[in-house]
């Protein structure tokens, strides 16, 4: 009888680990079907819509989708999916250009771009840094070029100098400008000044010329007393 007994507790013990494997397994099985689900998720795929719809209107919902996902920490440089739609907005109409007709260029939104630029700068992380330098370097239009600096003085990354050196160049080409953008160098300014704070200071020589071209350029007064003010504050840190 004892025999008996044991028998059937042994049989009870391993038939509760087999049924526990098996739902571990289904578990597991559902949670891949849930990521999967998760994938297609119904507003990703609005705002991905929406984001490539050539009418204005429509992208304009979508950065404004994005932007409470952002507020809300919804969305943060981890998430693939919607950081692609974001990068798409930022650049589209310059590095990755719709040709329509041989030579019309289509989605062509500076507005639309700088708007995407401010979320990047939001976001942060390397892959905001990366997709602002490559505006900086592809974007002809001074309001995307202005967000886009400042939005990588907000981030804060400057290693090797590869942030700093590219806001230079910015500030470069509008110091010979007989009609330089203010705003484009008051917002290069700025971004100066945070990279310098963020980063415990800058040295590069390319950027102390920058700022010695903005306070003899053609600019306002306003913005050549603020590169003076930027140029004393590189000077404390160093």
């Amino acid at each position: 009888m004892k025999r008996f007994v044991v028998i059937i507790a042994l049989v009870a013990v391993f038939g509760g680990l087999v049924f526990a494997q098996q739902d571990a397994a289904e578990d597991r099985r559902q949670y891949t079907i849930e990521e999967l689900y998760l994938s297609q998720d119904v507003e990703l795929q609005i705002i991905r819509s929406q984001a490539r719809s050539e009418d204005r209107e429509m992208k304009l919902l979508a950065l404004q989708s994005i932007r409470s996902m952002i507020q809300s920490g919804a969305l943060t440089e981890d998430n693939p999916s919607l950081f692609i739609v974001l990068e798409s907005l930022a650049t589209e109409g310059t590095g990755r250009r719709v040709i329509s007709g041989g030579s019309r260029i289509e989605n062509d939104y500076p507005d639309i771009r700088r708007e995407a630029a401010g979320l990047l700068g939001e976001i942060g992380g390397e892959q905001s840094k990366r997709v602002l330098l490559g505006i900086l370097r592809d974007d002809p239009e001074p309001m995307v070029l202005s967000e886009a600096v400042y939005a990588l003085g907000l981030i804060g990354m400057n290693d090797e100098n590869e942030v700093t050196t590219q806001v230079a160049r910015v500030l470069g080409r509008q110091n010979i400008q007989l009609a330089p953008d203010n705003n484009l160098a008051f917002a290069s300014l700025l971004a100066i000044e945070k990279l310098a704070v963020a980063t415990g200071g800058i040295s590069d020589p390319a950027v102390i010329d920058a700022l010695l071209g903005v306070t003899s350029g053609n600019y306002m007064r306003e913005v050549r007393l603020k590169a003076i003010d930027v140029i004393s504050k590189l000077r404390g840190r160093t």
